[in-house]
């Protein structure tokens, strides 16, 4: 029954996996996160664009694999779903893209040479696209089964380990894809 499940969602189990891999690769010593991580100095200035799809999928503590990837099993799947697995798959890679650049070139002054890592800011970026379909179809009560969500989201930035650039940064991505999918596509 499960291998049924998996082929229904193939992006999200997909992208799943490969952050387990990495996180293993990282956790035995075959790859070094200073190398995957995405810093405005080696992701921009230079050029080691590759930086900013490594980041997205690199984790190397256990909490933070977990948290990340319990979020994706949950909005990705319901995404995966109601966009279908070749729109989730583009969404998901326009967030990791323009949010990882955005955070990126936004941390230049404040921290040009801080490794950011983890799929979060491109899940925050989901669930921009969440709220927004969420909205377009049930207006304000369709978010409120997501204000625990937001609330967790807006308290977990005021930690100094977590990079809430690249958070808002892939929100503010998700939400301008939500508002041009609901302009485009009929849901409800």
């Amino acid at each position: 029954m499960e291998s049924l499940r998996i082929a229904e969602y193939p992006v999200t189990y997909g992208i799943i996996a490969i952050n387990i891999l990495i996180f293993i690769l990282l956790n035995t010593g075959k790859l070094d996160v200073s190398r995957l991580g995405s810093s405005y100095i080696n992701s921009l200035q230079e050029k080691q664009y590759y930086r900013i799809v490594t980041a997205a999928f690199t984790q190397k503590e256990f909490l933070h694999l977990l948290c990340n990837m319990y979020s994706l099993y949950n909005i990705g799947r319901t995404l995966e779903h109601v966009l279908e697995s070749w729109l989730f798959a583009v969404c998901y890679a326009v967030i990791m893209l323009c949010g990882g650049f955005m955070s990126a070139r936004i941390h230049k002054k404040i921290s040009p040479f801080t490794l950011c890592i983890g799929a979060s800011g491109v899940i925050c970026g989901l669930l921009g696209i969440y709220m927004v379909i969420a909205f377009s179809v049930r207006g304000f009560s369709g978010l409120k089964s997501m204000i625990p969500t937001m609330v967790l989201l807006a308290l977990m930035t005021t930690s100094r380990k977590i990079d809430s650039i690249g958070h808002f940064a892939g929100l503010l991505v998700g939400i301008i894809c939500g508002i041009v999918m609901v302009s485009v596509y009929s849901f409800g």
